[in-house]
C-alpha cells in the first residue's frame, strides 16, 4: 500500500525539500510511517518529530491523517493505515515564519 507524506515549512527542509512523499508498506500504522520518515531523512526530521525525552512526537506538530488530528483517533500512533491514506506534518508555524 502507499501512504502519501506531506511535510510543510522546516518539515519539508528536512525531508530534503520534498513537499510530498510517498512510503510503500504492506501495513503500517501512523508510528511505523514516521519510524520510516526518521531512518529515510535522519537526525533533522526525527528531531523536529519526535520529543526526545518521551520518544512521542513533540507536542508543538500538529500530525492529521486524513486531515484529522492524529489525537482525536482512539488508537493514536498505533493508528492502522490504509492504501491512499495522507499524513500531513505542520510546524509550530510561529518558529518558522520569523
Amino acid at each position: 500500500m502507499k501512504i502519501s507524506v506531506k511535510g510543510y515549512f522546516s518539515l519539508q527542509k528536512a525531508m530534503d525539500g520534498k513537499s510530498q512523499i510517498e512510503v510503500e508498506k504492506a501495513t503500517a500504522t501512523l508510528r511505523d510511517v514516521l519510524d520510516d520518515l526518521s531512518d529515510r531523512f535522519g537526525k533533522d526530521l526525527t528531531e523536529l518529530i519526535y520529543d526526545s525525552g518521551t520518544e512521542e512526537p513533540a507536542s508543538h506538530i500538529i500530525l492529521l491523517v486524513n486531515g484529522r488530528n492524529y489525537l482525536s483517533m482512539p488508537e493514536r500512533l498505533e493508528t492502522e493505515l490504509k492504501d491512499g491514506d495522507e499524513i500531513a506534518l505542520f510546524p509550530p508555524l510561529a518558529a518558522d515564519s520569523a
